[in-house]
This record gives structure tokens, sequence and C-alpha cells, in this order.
């Protein structure tokens, strides 16, 4: 009997061990597939609804995203491997406020930018003919809160 419960121990231990490593991680996974990770431990991350939006604010305001709701397959909490290379992508379109103007960059060949006001009225649209950053001017736009769509991902912007 002792045998078999020191071999249960010898056999239970890496698996604890292995366990012990896993860290907690939030998944939002988009229609077209493309999983977007966050730490729960590092970066914190809160899920609201606003609006047709799944808003994800982290600690760390470039970790934050926004997703269409249309977009969202699903959203689950996993455990995972905190080492390794999960998955390499390419980075998606960053957008910025600079003096009036909207900064788009990373954007890549043939990618569509819109610009929608808070009731979700379409005011003003971008396509880009070459890969890089473009700037597009929001001055025609009075004061207020925008979503500027960039491929899979929606960002909120306030123009002041």
């Amino acid at each position: 009997m002792k045998r078999f419960q020191l071999l249960f121990l010898l056999l239970a231990l890496p698996m604890a061990l292995q366990a012990a490593d896993l860290i907690n991680t939030l998944v939002v996974q988009t229609k077209n597939g493309t999983q977007h990770r966050f730490v729960l431990i590092s970066e914190k991350p809160q899920i609201t609804f606003e609006g047709t939006n799944l808003v994800v604010t982290c600690t760390k305001a470039e970790a934050s995203a926004t997703f269409a709701l249309a977009d969202v397959a699903r959203f689950v909490y996993e455990k995972e491997e905190p080492t390794g290379i999960n998955e390499l992508t390419t980075p998606d379109a960053a957008v910025s406020f600079e003096g009036g103007m909207l900064v788009i960059s990373q954007i890549k060949n043939g990618e569509t930018v819109c610009v929608y006001s808070a009731d979700g009225r379409l005011q003003q649209t971008l396509k880009a003919y070459r890969s890089g950053s473009f700037r597009l001017s929001l001055a025609s736009l009075p004061s207020g809160v925008y979503l500027v769509k960039t491929g899979t991902l929606t960002y909120k912007i306030t123009k002041r």
C-alpha cells in the first residue's frame, strides 16, 4: 500500500508543479478567428459593454481594446503557460489624435478606416492605397465622441 501511495505521489507531483505555473488570461475571439489575450495579473482587464461594443480596459491604456459586439465570437477565461510564443501576428493599425488630426499608423494596403459619430452615423472614410501612416483631418467634425474602425479593431476617441 505504501508503494502505491509513493508511486501516486511521484506521478502526481510533476502535474501539480506544472499546474502551478499556469496564468489566468482573458481571451476575446473575433468571428474572423483572431484571438486577443489579456493577462489578468498584470493587465487587470475589466470588461464593460458600451452601446454595441465590448470594451476591455486595462491598467496600461495601450493594452486596452474595443470590439464591436457583432465581430465578437466569444470571450472566455483560460489558464495558459506564461512562456513561449502563442501566436505571431502583424500589429493592427494604431490610432492617435494629434493637433486636430487623426493619425492612423501601421495601416495595411487596401484597408478602410471609418469614423462614426456616437450615434453610429458614418462621418468619414479613408481607404489606404499603400501601407504606412495616414493623417485624417477632423476639423469639419464638432466636438464629441467618435468611433474609429480599422480592420478588426474599433477605437473610441474624443475630440475636444
